[in-house]
């Protein structure tokens, strides 16, 4: 759609300024799970005066207030905060799509709430499409309190730990594994450089968490994940993994109640996740932790 035919509509979509990032963040607060990526980077906004160029903002037009109607990071993946409910729902999500195709160039993924990630896809498929992957019921699933105590830890398994450059040459083959079992490609072979600097500011950022046991003799990392977003109030986690020889001896269980306790003290006091719907191992260990089911999120992978 041409610029002149986007100023007719009701809506526009524009790069974020400083005077957004309050009314941004009310708008993400209305769900904070849902909203945490956008948060994060309007609460980085806030702090350091300086709006990232990921970060756009929905304004309503002819109105006499600067109310805004929605927000969306775009960067590697692209998250919207949209109206849900109302009138102005499918004008909005209209407008914003077709705004979208013609200003964003295509991430990623895109990665949110089901609903509004699988009807914007829907109205942009034809000009990004096809998908390379579609998920498009993930388990969203949240913890406020401490986590539920395992009753039976893995034998020789060691307290879980905040990984440090020290574990790199572990973590890394680690880390990979987990991406290539759920993205679907190597990141080693494709794209390393970035997927190398990304995980070591993870580990220098003290996001990145890791548990030892023994590997068939040897002492190895049999539980790893990686606090992948902060924002509003949430902590979201990413990448978690288990040594594959050690699947369903309960490490899952254990590493996730370990973790919650260390990213409500380190980092936020609600810890998220979201999880393919598919995956009922993964989801019994989360749910044994403490963890409850608050939503459904999609992804669409390019």
């Amino acid at each position: 759609m041409t610029d002149s035919l986007l100023r007719r509509g009701q809506y526009s979509l524009a790069p974020a300024q400083r005077r957004d990032v309050a009314e941004s963040l009310e708008l993400c607060a209305a769900d904070d799970v849902a909203n945490v990526v956008p948060a994060m980077h309007l609460e980085t906004a806030a702090r350091a005066g300086i709006v990232p160029t990921g970060l756009w903002v929905v304004r309503r037009r002819g109105r006499l207030s600067s109310q805004l109607a929605g927000v969306l990071w775009c960067g590697a993946n692209l998250t919207a905060t949209l109206p849900t409910e109302g009138d102005e729902t499918d004008d909005a999500r209209a407008e914003v799509a077709s705004a979208i195709v013609a200003r964003l160039s295509r991430p990623a993924a895109l990665v949110g709430d089901a609903e509004l990630t699988l009807d914007l896809w829907g109205r942009i498929e034809p000009w990004w499409g096809p998908a390379r992957q579609l998920r498009p019921s993930q388990v969203s699933m949240v913890i406020r309190d401490d986590p539920k105590a395992v009753k039976t830890p893995p034998t020789g398994m060691e307290p879980l730990q905040r990984a440090s450059l020290d574990d790199y040459a572990q973590l890394l083959p680690a880390a990979a594994h987990m991406f290539l079992g759920e993205v679907g490609y190597d990141p080693l072979q494709h794209g390393r450089e970035a997927y190398e600097e990304r995980l070591a500011h993870l580990v220098r950022a003290g996001r990145s968490y890791v548990m030892y046991g023994d590997v068939n003799g040897k002492r190895d990392i049999v539980f790893k994940a990686e606090v992948g977003v902060v924002g509003g109030g949430v902590a979201q986690i990413q990448g978690v993994w288990v040594q594959p020889s050690l699947r369903g001896c309960g490490y899952g269980s254990a590493g996730m109640a370990q973790l919650v306790e260390h990213v409500r003290q380190d980092h936020a006091e609600a810890v998220s996740l979201y999880v393919n719907d598919f995956n009922a191992a993964a989801i019994g260990a989360y749910e044994s932790a403490g963890f409850e089911r608050v939503g459904t999120f999609a992804t669409v992978m390019f």
